[in-house]
């Protein structure tokens, strides 16, 4: 590849040879050390490339061996430059658009971030905006590690950072800690705490690592009731309460809860029904700006359908320059009812979606008693979901005065 770039850098010529001897001609370029490449026997007659500085070199050769040249083809860019120098404004237009490439490539053109669940990529594009970090800015003006330390500072849950630059792209590449959210409550309860129902239920399992436990397996509790005080009681001798010592209370409750579903949807529905006529537009984006032409569908139902290309040179060279098109299609509406298998299984995917989501709450799901029935225009399910889940919540401890001390008459 190397190799033939430089072959088109200072150029060459396709020649044939014919005459008496060409093998000895052959033999003498061999000799002279002239370089000869895609050589072709056509018959009577044999074609090769030569570079333009060994062509010269043929001359007393060809007198030698009698051999005459003809030269069929030129390439290469002397013999480009040499056909376009009249055409002033072809060459002027060559140098600026590689101008305007050198310019573009001194800018960032695409911010793209990796990594983050919690933390969309809008909020931290636009946290990156307000710091004056943004598309369209001088790479010289990117401090990678500026940028690194200010993300950490900003987010706390993100616990690590890595940016950098290729071609006109700033990569932000980020690790979130995923017990973030437990972090951020215990580091929120700096006072007392207490621990409370989230939900009503009957307890099956109590694990108190601090605080006094105000229940028992077996004990059914309401939602908001007291489950672990953080108020601890100091008596004196006299078993009588002396003072109050806080701490934040830590236990793990679980309790057998209810939950009631219910769902109900009518079998008859919209149907979207494609008719085929489409009707398409293009648009150009240029930095922020928008151009469009696309016409005004003159449909009176239709969706649409929109792919943007953005204009890059290399994987990391992105231009300020996108083009998209539009597609508008016609649809018409029509009202169609599900049938009994269809309506049950759409019932039962409802459940399954519900369920799923508790699960994923940590919910455990023991025992299920939701019935499905379809009628003549409607769909129902209702039942109970009997479930094993931790239900306990922090909330502020109450802080109590100490109660007054007997003088030393009264003991």
């Amino acid at each position: 590849m190397l190799i033939s770039f430089f072959r088109y850098l200072y150029g060459y010529v396709r020649i044939r040879l014919t005459g008496y001897s060409p093998e000895r001609f052959l033999n003498l370029c061999k000799a002279h050390h002239i370089e000869i490449w895609d050589l072709q026997n056509n018959g009577g007659y044999y074609e090769m490339n030569v570079s333009i500085r060994d062509f010269r070199r043929l001359k007393p050769l060809r007198r030698k061996t009698k051999a005459r040249l003809l030269i069929t083809e030129r390439h290469g860019l002397p013999f480009f430059l040499h056909h376009y120098r009249n055409r002033k404004m072809f060459a002027a237009g060559i140098f600026l658009c590689i101008a305007f490439l050198y310019t573009m490539s001194l800018f960032i053109w695409n911010i793209h971030i990796e990594g983050n669940y919690s933390r969309t990529t809008d909020v931290i594009l636009d946290y990156l905006e307000s710091e004056h970090i943004v598309h369209g800015m001088k790479k010289s003006r990117v401090d990678c590690k500026e940028i690194q330390s200010m993300i950490r500072i900003q987010f706390p849950d993100i616990i690590w950072v890595s940016a950098e630059i290729k071609g006109t792209r700033l990569i932000i590449r980020i690790r979130e800690n995923m017990d973030s959210i437990a972090v951020k409550e215990e580091a929120q309860s700096d006072g007392p705490q207490d621990i409370k129902a989230a939900r009503e239920g009957i307890i099956t399992s109590v694990l108190v690592r601090s605080g006094v436990s105000q229940i028992q397996v077996g004990d059914e509790v309401e939602q908001g009731q007291l489950l672990v005080q953080g108020r601890i009681d100091i008596l004196n001798d006299s078993g009588e309460v002396a003072g109050y010592q806080y701490t934040a209370a830590d236990a793990d409750v679980y309790a057998r809860t209810t939950y009631t579903y219910y769902d109900e949807f009518v079998l008859s529905h919209e149907v979207r029904h494609p008719t085929g006529k489409k009707c398409h537009g293009f648009y150009a984006k240029l930095g922020g700006k928008t151009i469009s032409f696309e016409p005004k569908p003159d449909f009176e139902r239709f969706s649409t359908l929109s792919t943007e290309y953005p204009l890059k040179l290399t994987e990391n060279f992105y231009l300020p320059l996108a083009f998209g098109s539009t597609c508008y299609e016609e649809y018409e509406i029509y009202t169609e009812s599900y049938s009994k298998e269809e309506a049950r299984a759409i019932a039962e995917a409802n459940l399954d979606e519900f369920q799923e989501n508790l699960i994923q709450k940590g919910v455990q799901i023991i025992e299920n008693n939701v019935k499905i029935e379809v009628g003549t225009n409607t769909c129902m399910a209702a039942g109970t979901i009997t479930a094993v889940e931790e239900i306990g919540s922090s909330a502020p401890a109450e802080i109590l005065e100490a109660p007054p001390q007997p003088s030393e008459e009264e003991k």
